[in-house]
C-alpha cells in the first residue's frame, strides 16, 4: 500500500484485506463524475482565495486531461485516491491541495448521485420509448380479446385496453423515477468527512456548478445517506414488476393460443420441434425477481447503520449499477417484443361466446330492465348457465325461461341475445377508462400528451447537466 492515505500513521494493509474493501471495480462507473466533482472543488477553492489563480489553473487543466481515463489501482483503496495519486505524477505536490475542505465521504457520494442522475435520465428515455411502442400497439388493436380474472376468461375487452393497463401502470413508475431523480439530484459537496471543515467554501456554489437542485442541507445526511438509491432501485423493481406481469399475460395468452410473437423472441425444443417457447417473455419474468433481491439487499444493508459514514454503505452501489443494467434492456425487448405480438381472432371470438363472458352483461341488463335487484338478476343468469350446462342449449334461450318464472312482464329474448353479444358488450361499456373505443382514444391521446412532456423534461434536465460541464472547465464561468 502506498503511503498517500497511510503516511506514517499506519503500517501496510494486508493485501487481501485491501482487495476485499476496495471500490475500484463500482468505481469505473464514475471515473468521469469524480473529476467533475474535483474539478468543481478547485474553482470553489479558487473563488474562496484559498489557492492562487495559477494553482487552479494548473489543478484544472490536469483534472481535463483525466477525463480520458486515469489508472485504477486497489491498492489506493479506491478511484478518489487513484485520481490525487495520477494528479499527483502530472502537477506534483500541488495535487494535495484538491484535500482540503472535502472527504471522500461527500466525494463518493455526490460522483455517485452525479451518475445516478444521468442513468435516471437514460432510463426514462428507454421508458418513453417503451410506451410509445404500446401507444403504437394500442392504436391499431381494437380487436375483441379476453379478459381474465383468476387466470380463467371472465369479460370481454380490447387488445387496446389490455395494453393500455400497463402503460398506465408504466406512468406511474414514471412518477417513481421522477421522484428519484429528485432525491438524487441534491449535493453533498462541503459536508466533508461528517461535520462540514473549517475551509470557507460556499456549498450553494458547487451544487450550482455540478447542476444539482440544492445542497443536501444537513452534512451527517449529506455523506450518510443512501436512500436516493434505495429509491432508484425501489423504481426500478417496480418497472420490472410490471414486465414480470406483463411477460406472464404473453406467456398464458401464447398457451392458450389467443396470440403469437415474432420468432425473433421464441425459441423451440432440442427435442420437440413443433413448440414455440416464449423464452424471452420467461427470462424477463425471471429476471424481475433479481432486482426485488437488490433491493432489499440495499435495505437491509441501509437498515443496520448508525449514523455517519460507514464503508458498509459501499456495498449498496454495486447494486445501484447492476439494477440499471439489469432492467435497460429488459424494457428494450419488451419495447421491441410487443410491435410483434399476432392474434388468433378466430379462437378469440370463438372463445369469447362458449365461455360465457358476456354473462354479467345479461345480469346488468335484467336488473335495470326490470327494475330487478342486482342480486336476483344475478342468480338468474347464474341458474340459466346451469342449465345451459346441463341441456345444452343457449344461454339466451335459458335465461329467458328462468326470468319468466321470476317476473311478470312480457320478455325479450332478441334482447338477452344482443346483451350476450361480445362484439356489443364492447360498445355498450360506458364506463370512464373501460374498453370502449373511445375511452381508449381518450387514455392514449392523455399518455402523449404525458410522454411529450416527459420528453420535454428529459432534454431540459439533460441540456442542464451539459452546460454545467462544459462551464467546469470554461475560463469565463
Amino acid at each position: 500500500m502506498v503511503d498517500i492515505l497511510r503516511g506514517k500513521r499506519l503500517n501496510p494493509m494486508d493485501d487481501k484485506a485491501l482487495k476485499i474493501t476496495s471500490s475500484v471495480d463500482a468505481d469505473r462507473r464514475i471515473m468521469k463524475k469524480i473529476v467533475y466533482v474535483n474539478a468543481a472543488h478547485v474553482k470553489a477553492l479558487k473563488r474562496a482565495g484559498l489557492i492562487e489563480p495559477g494553482i487552479a489553473s494548473e489543478l484544472l487543466s490536469a483534472l481535463d486531461k483525466e477525463l480520458d481515463g486515469y489508472n485504477l489501482d486497489y491498492r489506493y483503496e479506491d478511484a478518489h485516491m487513484s485520481l490525487e495519486e495520477d494528479l499527483k505524477s502530472k502537477v506534483g505536490e500541488m495535487a494535495g491541495f484538491i484535500g482540503l475542505g472535502k472527504s471522500r465521504n461527500d466525494q463518493v457520494a455526490t460522483s455517485i448521485r452525479l451518475e445516478a442522475r444521468e442513468e435516471l435520465l437514460s432510463l426514462t428515455k428507454s421508458v418513453a420509448g417503451l410506451l410509445a411502442s404500446m401507444l403504437e400497439v394500442s392504436k391499431s388493436q381494437g380487436a375483441l380479446f379476453i379478459g381474465m380474472t383468476h387466470l380463467q376468461p371472465a369479460q370481454p375487452i380490447t387488445v387496446s385496453h389490455w395494453i393500455l393497463n400497463y402503460a398506465e401502470s408504466i406512468l406511474r413508475t414514471v412518477e417513481r423515477l421522477k421522484l428519484a431523480y429528485r432525491t438524487t439530484n441534491i449535493s453533498p459537496m462541503g459536508a466533508a468527512a461528517l461535520a462540514g471543515s473549517t475551509v470557507p467554501l460556499d456549498r450553494l456554489y458547487t451544487s450550482h456548478a455540478l447542476a444539482f437542485d440544492a445542497p443536501v442541507e444537513n452534512t451527517i445526511d449529506a455523506v450518510s445517506s443512501r436512500d436516493f438509491a434505495i429509491d432508484t432501485i425501489y423504481a426500478i423493481s417496480m418497472l420490472a414488476s410490471d414486465l414480470s406481469r406483463m411477460s406472464s399475460d404473453i406467456i398464458v395468452y401464447m398457451s392458450l393460443g389467443y396470440m403469437d410473437l415474432d420468432d425473433r423472441f421464441v425459441s423451440t425444443s432440442s427435442l420437440m420441434p413443433q413448440k414455440r417457447n416464449a423464452v424471452v417473455a420467461e427470462i424477463l419474468r425471471a429476471k424481475s425477481a433479481n432486482l426485488v433481491s437488490m433491493l432489499f439487499n440495499s435495505i437491509e444493508i441501509n437498515r443496520t447503520l448508525n449514523t455517519s459514514y460507514n464503508l458498509d454503505l459501499q456495498e449498496i452501489t454495486p447494486r445501484l449499477w447492476s439494477a440499471f443494467d439489469e432492467i435497460v434492456p429488459m424494457v428494450e425487448e419488451m419495447s421491441s417484443m410487443i410491435k410483434g405480438i399476432r392474434l388468433n381472432e378466430e379462437l378469440i371470438n370463438r372463445t369469447a361466446k362458449d365461455s360465457l363472458i358476456t354473462a354479467s352483461d345479461a345480469a346488468e341488463y335484467i336488473s335495470m330492465k326490470y327494475s330487478m335487484p342486482f342480486r336476483d338478476a344475478h342468480h338468474i343468469v347464474g341458474e340459466a348457465i346451469r342449465k345451459t350446462e346441463n341441456n345444452r342449449l343457449p344461454l339466451a334461450q335459458n335465461i329467458s325461461g328462468v326470468l319468466a318464472g321470476k317476473v311478470n312482464a312480457s320478455i325479450n329474448q332478441q334482447d338477452i341475445e344482443d346483451s350476450l353479444d361480445p362484439q356489443r358488450s364492447i360498445f355498450n361499456r360506458v364506463t370512464l377508462g373501460g374498453p370502449h373505443p373511445d375511452q381508449s382514444g381518450k387514455m392514449i391521446s392523455n399518455i402523449n400528451l404525458q410522454l411529450d412532456k416527459l420528453n420535454a423534461w428529459v432534454a431540459s434536465e439533460e441540456k442542464k447537466i451539459e452546460k454545467a460541464y462544459e462551464l467546469l472547465f470554461s475560463k469565463e464561468w
